[in-house]
């Protein structure tokens, strides 16, 4: 028998429940969702795949849930909590740990079982350098999966709910929050200008780098982008340094966590800080005039050539 018989997810975003079900799943659970959200939230939470959702319903902030959850989790001990890798549900997390006296896995590449039942995770440290593995120690752990695992659930799930139709929906228990019991205040909401791109989802990524010389020869990427039907990522200089792109659409150790089916990189070094961000891509390309560039030793298939030569030939080939 293992130790994870009773797993509980839980995120601020209701389409993460599918993937978040998937990977407690894995570890031959029965899966609890937890929701603090409304009740149009709840409807797709309970369709999920999980066996019975946890409804935390009054709260005005996602972290006043917490000292209900952790008050729940003490009274029924699960033996994990698996939430979603946001700002917002690492805290939450990180609360209910605090009150059950428990460790924390952070940025998982993976979870499963071993031998004598406790939640082992594998997950890249040094910058992407090294893998490490972790082994939970007590009855209890909060698990914070990477965004790459949990892309790649999505798309098993995606799959699979194609083939086989939605899950039927779950018994629902609902448990009052009282509004700011979080001890945070909301004081005002006001819109933030993102760049309406998920990275994480897409089959294909165009990743650009320091090799365009100007802001509007990214046009190029973009045009690549059309032709194999992908998303356009970038390196962390050309998101934060030159502001060239969205911060959404950096890829590496501190964004974005990819498992495409395809991976492009155009005028970038392989530095690996951005290159980890790829490292479950299936297939690997590079363009860049430095035939000596990093990037060509993590890639399956390389071009050496100017961008600028190379990406209108290439698109033209590929539009034919």
């Amino acid at each position: 028998m293992t130790r994870c018989e009773n797993v509980w997810v839980a995120a601020e975003d209701a389409s993460d429940y599918a993937a978040l079900v998937a990977v407690a799943r894995d570890l031959g659970a029965r899966v609890s969702a937890v929701w603090m959200g409304d009740e149009q939230g709840l409807d797709a939470v309970s369709t999920s795949g999980a066996g019975a959702v946890i409804h935390l319903e009054g709260g005005v902030l996602i972290e006043d849930g917490a000292p209900v959850l952790a008050q729940l989790a003490a009274e029924r001990t699960p033996d994990a909590l698996i939430v979603a890798p946001t700002k917002r549900m690492r805290l939450v997390g990180a609360c209910v740990a605090a009150r059950m006296r428990a460790c924390v896995i952070s940025d998982a590449t993976s979870l499963d079982v071993d031998e004598e039942g406790a939640l082992r995770a594998e997950r890249m440290v040094y910058g992407g350098g090294a893998v490490t593995v972790e082994r939970a120690v007590g009855a209890f752990v909060v698990a914070v999966p990477c965004a790459a695992l949990l892309a790649s659930k999505a798309a098993e799930r995606a799959d699979a709910s194609g083939a086989a139709g939605a899950d039927a929906p779950c018994a629902v228990e609902t448990f009052a929050v009282q509004p700011g019991s979080s001890g945070i205040t909301l004081v005002e909401r006001r819109a933030r200008e993102v760049d309406a791109v998920n990275l994480s989802a897409a089959r294909n990524i165009v990743s650009v780098g320091r090799g365009f010389a100007a802001e509007e020869d990214l046009a190029l990427a973009y045009g690549l982008a059309r032709a194999v039907d992908a998303e356009v990522g970038c390196t962390r200089p050309v998101a934060e340094g030159s502001k060239w792109m969205a911060r959404e659409r950096y890829i590496g150790v501190s964004g974005a966590m990819l498992t495409p089916n395809l991976f492009i990189a155009v005028g970038v070094s392989g530095q690996v800080q951005h290159m980890v961000g790829a490292t479950g891509a299936k297939v690997v390309v590079a363009i860049n005039k430095d035939k000596g560039a990093p990037v060509f030793k993590q890639a399956d298939f390389g071009i050496v050539g100017d961008l600028y030569d190379v990406v209108p030939r290439l698109v033209a080939e590929l539009e034919r």
